[in-house]
């Protein structure tokens, strides 16, 4: 009977310490803002979020996620330290923060994605109009 109780203590004892602890994560949401800054009603599914560790070794530092159907993240549980958060989406301008993560508890960080503005090309006929070199033209001579 005394091994049983003291079986039962322990699991307490684990239990109760381990309830007030969260993990150390990241975590938040990203949206598609376009280049003046307005919403997108398109969601920002499938951000990828870096989370970079500025303190830790290179290769242990990188972990990545990406964004769900909503647009929200969580990142792997990370070791404490100060992070670089980044979120980067093809088309968008990648966003940063830098966050300080303790040993209990989670950090939020939100980014919004500004769409990168598109510009109008040139064609081959305006260019040669221009005298503008197409990138194989250009020929470099070595100094004498």
């Amino acid at each position: 009977m005394r091994c049983k109780c003291l079986r039962g203590a322990w699991l307490l004892v684990i239990l109760v310490g381990s309830a007030g602890c969260a993990a150390p994560r990241i975590l938040g949401r990203a949206t598609l803002v376009d280049e003046n800054g307005a919403p997108l009603p398109r969601a920002a599914s499938g951000v990828t979020v870096n989370f970079i560790n500025l303190e830790g070794k290179i290769e242990e530092s990188v972990p990545s996620v990406q964004t769900d159907p909503q647009g929200k993240y969580e990142s792997p549980v990370l070791t404490p330290g100060k992070y670089t958060v980044e979120a980067a989406y093809p088309g968008y301008v990648i966003e940063r923060t830098t966050i300080v993560l303790s040993k209990h508890g989670k950090k939020k960080a939100a980014f919004a994605l500004k769409k990168i503005r598109e510009s109008k090309g040139r064609s081959v006929r305006e260019s040669k109009e221009e005298n503008i070199p197409n990138p194989g033209e250009v020929q470099i001579k070595p100094p004498f």
